[in-house]
């Protein structure tokens, strides 16, 4: 059933990024008054087609992995001197009909941030849940409860907004500047990083420093044999007390367990509404040296973390527009970390991880983070769009600058090398990510 979602979410999420993407070819060539002969979602064999008005034929096609739009006199072949095709349009008008797509991601995307920014959406306040044993954050004296303000002067004001100041600095060596927030007074702390995270697929860059949000003190695992399950813990407890000390956050736990010193502790919890006071024996861990009982996190979000936060109307299309900005910049920058080999480009992802995270998505997430990943989808193809082929917008695009500025077009063998050139390093690339994909379930 979970595979099925899983395709599903897929498919669904695609054919919403592909349709919005030809939409906007189609909408700038009507509007110059090209004529658009097919409108297709899709490749192969047409499964349901409809013709319009304007003598242009709607299809819906077998493999649903991409679409395209077929304009007259658009190929190369097929020059037209009739006004309603495309080589009889001006520089400008081809430029806009051949960015359309790309155009259209990008606003998509910006629609979604507005009605999410509009309507409210939950972040989680950049508060230290807890600091793993032994990491960096740990090491250089970052604390359980502190308020995170600043990654190298960028403001902070949610886990979010951590993640991607963060991922500024993959692959990169010297330092990481944090600004925190302890008892009303502000500290700054260096962690050192060399080639920072370069050869990994991080999915947590919080987590990589040893930092943790803060989560609810429910119970996700418990280990056999461990002290826990012989003192009757069961996976969904949620941890109220520790010694009649109010625990509130996972990384409270922690903290009361090692005061024990290996002594007996009643820990109170809560099972299916009732509340139970339980007798457990921590064990020293001789990786650690703490005092341990052997249960693992839910990893639940604590909501005295997460907090509403919407805005006007006006707000809402400044901030859209803002975030819209900031994931194409640092996807941008993230690309050419990739090239210039500071970050593996195992990072890179195809279908498969598209469909992982949409079914995610709609699992977990729901409908708010289905279409927040619509939208991120939305702005990678709009930027992979643009990557300067030939065979894709921002190659096209390309060429007509060229043609503009020595003022003939191009030799047709020469369009057709490149043409194929680009067609060969896109299955160099789709079977690299789709490899990438197998080979990161796998692991």
């Amino acid at each position: 059933m979970t595979f099925l979602i899983y395709i599903f979410s897929f498919l669904v999420l695609i054919s919403i990024i592909v349709f919005i993407h030809e939409l906007g070819h189609f909408s700038f060539a009507r509007l110059f008054g090209v004529r658009v002969l097919d409108f297709s979602i899709g490749f192969g064999r047409s499964i349901k087609s409809w013709e319009t008005k304007s003598k242009t034929i709607f299809n819906l096609r077998l493999l649903p992995f991409g679409g395209y739009v077929k304009m007259n006199g658009e190929e190369i072949s097929e020059k037209s001197p009739s006004n309603d095709s495309y080589s009889s349009k001006k520089y400008y008008q081809k430029l806009l009909i051949t960015l359309g797509g790309p155009i259209f991601n990008f606003i998509l995307a910006i629609a979604i941030f507005f009605i999410i920014n509009l309507f409210g959406t939950y972040k989680t306040m950049p508060i230290v849940g807890d600091v793993l044993l032994n990491s960096i954050a740990n090491e250089k004296g970052i604390e359980k409860g502190d308020l995170i303000t600043k990654i190298d002067n960028a403001e902070i004001s949610s886990f979010s907004d951590a993640q991607l100041a963060l991922s500024k600095r993959l692959g990169e060596s010297g330092y990481l500047e944090i600004q925190i927030l302890r008892d009303e007074n502000f500290y700054e702390f260096y962690l050192p990083i060399n080639n920072w995270l370069s050869t990994k697929e991080p999915s947590n860059l919080l987590y990589e420093l040893g930092i943790f949000p803060p989560l609810k003190p429910v119970i996700g695992s418990v280990s056999k044999a461990s002290p826990a399950e012989f003192g009757g813990m069961e996976p969904g407890d949620k941890i109220l007390e520790i010694e009649d000390k109010s625990i509130l956050y996972w990384g409270d736990i922690r903290q009361e367990i090692n005061k024990s010193s290996g002594n007996e502790i009643s820990v109170k919890i809560l099972r299916e509404n009732r509340i139970n006071t339980l007798l457990i024996k921590p064990n020293l861990s001789e990786n650690t040296f703490n005092w341990q009982i052997g249960i693992s996190s839910s990893f639940e979000l604590s909501d005295n973390a997460r907090v509403l936060e919407k805005f006007s109307v006006i707000d809402s299309l400044k901030n859209s527009i803002l975030q819209t900005y900031k994931v194409i910049e640092n996807s941008i920058f993230f690309i050419g970390k990739i090239i210039l080999g500071q970050v593996s480009a195992k990072n890179l992802g195809g279908p498969v991880m598209i469909g992982q995270y949409a079914g995610e998505s709609v699992i977990y997430g729901g409908l708010y983070s289905f279409f927040y990943l619509i939208a991120l989808i939305s702005i990678s193809l709009g930027i992979v769009n643009l990557f300067p082929l030939p065979v894709l917008d921002g190659g096209q695009a390309l060429i007509l600058t060229i043609e503009k500025i020595i003022g003939r077009e191009l030799p047709d063998k020469m369009l057709n090398f490149f043409y194929r050139l680009g067609t060969a390093f896109l299955i160099f690339l789709f079977v690299f990510v789709f490899f990438n994909d197998i080979f990161r379930i796998l692991g």
